[in-house]
Order: C-alpha cells, then sequence, then structure tokens
C-alpha cells in the first residue's frame, strides 16, 4: 500500500520581508536609522535610535520618524524632542525633521539664561504647590515649550506653502521635554501631541509619572497631529497639553514613538502600569548596557529596535534619559 503526505513549509515571517535602501534621490532625504548619545557629565546619560520600520523597508520608503537632542554644560538644561510622521503623509519625514530641530532651537535659546524660569521652579518646590506658584511657572514654561511647539507648526507650515503642497502633506506627531537636576531632585516638563508616549520611569521605587495623555483617534491608527490648525485655536485645551513634575530621581525618562509604545504597552491604558514599564525596563537590559559609560549604546538600542513583533512593522524610535 502506497500512501501520500503533503507537507507544508511555513516560513520564518521575518525572512518574507525585505528591506530596500532609501534612494537618495528622494525629496527630503533622511537616512534609514540614526543614533544619538551624549555621556554622563556629572548626571545623566541620553542615548537614542531611530530605526525605519520593516514595512517601510520592505517598499524603499524613507524613516518618517525624527529626533533631536541637546545639553547645555553650563546651564544643566537638557532638551529632548522626538516626532513621528503621518505615514500618510507624503512629506511627513520632513515634518517631523523641522518640528524637531524648531522646538530644540527654541528651548536651547530661551533656556541659555534661565535664571527667572529657574528661580520660580525654585519658589514653587520650597513654598509648596499653590496657584499662583503653579501658574507662574506654567506662564513660564509655556514661553518655552508651548512657543517651541508653536514655532515649529508656523515654520511647517511656511516649509509647505514654499512647496506649493497642504499643510496635512507634512503632518507629524511631537513629543518634547526639558528638564534639569536641581539640590532638590529633577524638574522635568513635557508637550505632547499625538501618539506614542513621554514617561518618568522609577524602577526602584517602582513609580511613573506619565508626562501626558496619547492622542486617539475614532479610529484604531488614528491620532492627533502638530500640523493640524485646531491644535492651537483652543486655548485652554493647548495649556493642557503641558506637563511639568518634580521628581528626586528616576532610572530612565522615556520619549517614544508609537512604533515602541505600540508593542511594548498594546494599549494607552497599559501606559499607567508600572509593571509594564518594568517589563519594558527589563527587555532592554537583556540586550543593552544602560551604563553611564558604555559608548556602544547607541549601537545596541539600534539593534534592540529591531524586535519582532507580528503585526507592528512602524518606524520605531526611543530616546532615554538615564
Amino acid at each position: 500500500m502506497e500512501r501520500v503526505f503533503h507537507i507544508a513549509i511555513n516560513p520564518d515571517p521575518r525572512s518574507l520581508w525585505k528591506s530596500i535602501p532609501t534612494s537618495t534621490d528622494i525629496e527630503y532625504y533622511k537616512a534609514d536609522s540614526a543614533t544619538f548619545f551624549i555621556p554622563s557629565q556629572g548626571e545623566k546619560a541620553l542615548v537614542v535610535a531611530s530605526q525605519r520600520g520593516r514595512s517601510h523597508g520592505h517598499e524603499g520608503k524613507p524613516r518618517d520618524d525624527d529626533f533631536k537632542m541637546d545639553y547645555n554644560q553650563d546651564t544643566k538644561w537638557y532638551v529632548l524632542a522626538v516626532a513621528d510622521g503621518a505615514g500618510s503623509a507624503k512629506y511627513s519625514r520632513e515634518g517631523s525633521r523641522i518640528a524637531c530641530e524648531t522646538v530644540v532651537a527654541h528651548c536651547k535659546e530661551c533656556l541659555n539664561s534661565p535664571d527667572d524660569f529657574e528661580e520660580y521652579i525654585k519658589i514653587y518646590k520650597q513654598d509648596g504647590e499653590s496657584v499662583d506658584n503653579r501658574k507662574y511657572v506654567g506662564d513660564n514654561l509655556w514661553s518655552i515649550v508651548g512657543n517651541a511647539a508653536f514655532k515649529a507648526h508656523r515654520a511647517i507650515k511656511e516649509e509647505a506653502n514654499a512647496k506649493g503642497a497642504q499643510l496635512k502633506d507634512y503632518a507629524t506627531t511631537l513629543l518634547l521635554t526639558i528638564c534639569k537636576k536641581f539640590d532638590f531632585g529633577w524638574f522635568v516638563a513635557s508637550f505632547w501631541v499625538g501618539d506614542g508616549a513621554i514617561c518618568i520611569y522609577d524602577k526602584e521605587n517602582s513609580r511613573i509619572n506619565l508626562m501626558g495623555t496619547p492622542d486617539g483617534g475614532e479610529y484604531a491608527g488614528q491620532t492627533r497631529f502638530l500640523t493640524m490648525p485646531e491644535i492651537f485655536s483652543d486655548a485652554a485645551a493647548l495649556y493642557g497639553r503641558l506637563k511639568f513634575a518634580i521628581v528626586n530621581d528616576f532610572s530612565g525618562l522615556f520619549l517614544m514613538t508609537d512604533g515602541v509604545s505600540d508593542p511594548m504597552f498594546e494599549t494607552d491604558a497599559n501606559l499607567n502600569r508600572v509593571e509594564m514599564w518594568d517589563n519594558l525596563w527589563e527587555n532592554l537590559d537583556k540586550e543593552v548596557d544602560l551604563s553611564n559609560k558604555n559608548e556602544q549604546v547607541q549601537e545596541r538600542l539600534l539593534n534592540w529596535l529591531d524586535f519582532w513583533s507580528p503585526g507592528n512593522h512602524d518606524d520605531r524610535t526611543i530616546a532615554i534619559l538615564y
């Protein structure tokens, strides 16, 4: 008797993805990956990695994420910006770049002479939280971080006009933070438009401080963008996008696009669960040596961004102050 057996071999899904380099001849060319590292200078180190997603690589499309970082050795202020250009917008890669470049440049300029702002922060900490003290810090923060976001919106609009394109063609999210260590702890402030996440994570005390709320849309995958005119039309809602906190210390200040937050947290609600941040930290610790003097940390972090997660193949960018 003869029997015929049919054998089906399913290939590893990872092997099916192509990685076609982005053409350097396109408008607004951007490298498929980028990293940045500032070693600790007595406080904390800063590392960033950004990687084009598999979905873009499969079609030879460019990376839409971007970032910009700065540390002022004289004033000790850090400025961190991460942005995620909308995949459906043809020039979003330039929108994310303009957003990051503009907000960091503005914050740097404002924080070159931060004496008055720092004095309000000290008063707020020493005299305790009150309506007046919080307003003084908030108003100064608005002139720095809020105006930075508005300038970025305006700069993108100017580029769109010069190009003869629509503003929505440059659609991008924006995650922005400024922070500094004082004698009484760390001051961290943020401005958040879109999805992704900004979080202060304290492993030792099992504590997190989510520095905003992701903008979810009516349907899955929807979000809000810095380029939307309505973002700046409601002053109260816009002011609500500003957050600040004072903490004794932290293990890591995270900024990440949804290419990282979606597979790591799955839902927006999970961003508020400290155990999910514990899992992320442990996941990172397996492959990335987050020690202050590890010069290879940026390459390790970039390699880590290649993690496999079914259905999650978007651009990935993560910044960690640690």
